[in-house]
């Protein structure tokens, strides 16, 4: 039996859909109930709120949990009333609403989900996953769809048979991991032969590395309940400096990127009060991990070859590769 064949809204479920989940130290098949049980090793998982957990509640990724459930809207298109995941997703991946309708999707690292609730909406059975509490982030926002399962686990570990979806997607994430090519050939093990992907990076800059990279060896140490409010106050302090020097002719661009916030005048972001959410939020999310590893684009075209990954497609956008291809 498929993932697809089990999911809430699928034409074809049958019994709950925990019971097409595996385990993820054996394979074994997993009992239902108040936890999960393996029926191999006899490991047990918790069921938290309806999420079945894989990963210990502390872990290296708490401080994504903190960040997006204390933003769990910020980035909603049906929050701020504009397309900017969808089209973000959209035209990053190239899929077409009806190419996902009724297909199964694997989306990697979901965080709050703002992408999610984009996948949601096409009437894909989506399968959903972070390693951090930012699955109850999740949950919250997008529970509403039938068709929405999520699970708190680790991308190397992961409790789904593989070679089970049709497509994969993979947002902001693996450079925030121990192993960024262990990850990447990691995930692609779940997609199913002629199944398609896309995955971006952060590009590895040689010339000119962004000025967060010198606070990151302290800040990545910080707790987030200590950093947070640092960059609280500093943001309404810096954004009208990034603002200002953004608008200069030609070297705008450049200037701004002097300033340590993240800057999001470009998505057309109406309300102040939004944009400086926005600007908290992903300038946080640039000191906060405690690991950020860019890639060459040489790197990630001997990942795609390792793998015999067809018809791959790289697109430098914004600071990120976006790969694109079929499994």
């Amino acid at each position: 039996m498929t993932l697809a064949e089990n999911v809430p809204g699928s034409a074809r479920v049958g019994i709950p859909w925990h019971s097409a989940l595996c385990c993820p130290r054996c394979g074994g098949s997993l009992g239902n109930g108040d936890e999960l049980r393996c029926d191999g090793c006899e490991a047990r998982y918790p069921i938290d709120n309806g999420i079945p957990r894989f990963v210990p509640r502390d872990n290296y990724a708490e401080g994504f949990g903190f960040q997006w459930n204390r933003h769990r809207l910020t980035q909603l298109d049906s929050y701020t009333g504009m397309p900017i995941s969808r089209d973000r997703l959209m035209t990053g991946s190239r899929w077409s609403v009806d190419e996902l309708r009724g297909r199964s999707v694997l989306e990697c690292g979901s965080g709050a989900g703002r992408f999610t609730e984009v996948l949601c909406e096409t009437g894909a059975t989506v399968t959903s996953f972070d390693i951090s509490s930012a699955v109850h982030a999740n949950a919250a926002s997008n529970g509403r769809f039938p068709n929405l399962r999520l699970v708190q686990a680790s991308i190397y570990d992961l409790p789904f048979p593989e070679e089970s979806f049709d497509f994969l997607l993979c947002f902001g994430v693996i450079q925030h991991t121990p192993d960024v090519e262990r990850t990447f050939k990691t995930i692609m093990r779940y997609l199913r032969p002629g199944g398609r992907f896309c995955v971006d990076v952060y590009a590895a800059i040689v010339a000119y590395p962004h000025p967060r990279q010198l606070l990151r060896p302290f800040t990545r140490r910080m707790s987030p309940a200590k950093l947070y409010p640092l960059v609280e106050r500093a943001v309404p302090r810096l954004l009208p400096l990034s603002m200002a020097l953004s608008a200069a002719p030609g070297v705008g661009p450049y200037l701004a990127r002097l300033v340590p916030v993240a800057n999001h005048g470009h998505l057309g972001l109406r309300n102040g009060e939004t944009l400086r959410n926005w600007s908290v939020l992903d300038t946080f999310d640039w000191l906060s991990p405690r690991y950020e590893k860019p890639q060459s684009r040489r790197s990630v075209e001997r990942w795609t070859r390792d793998l015999a990954l067809r018809e791959v497609s790289i697109e430098r956008r914004r600071g990120m590769y976006v790969i694109r291809g079929v499994k």
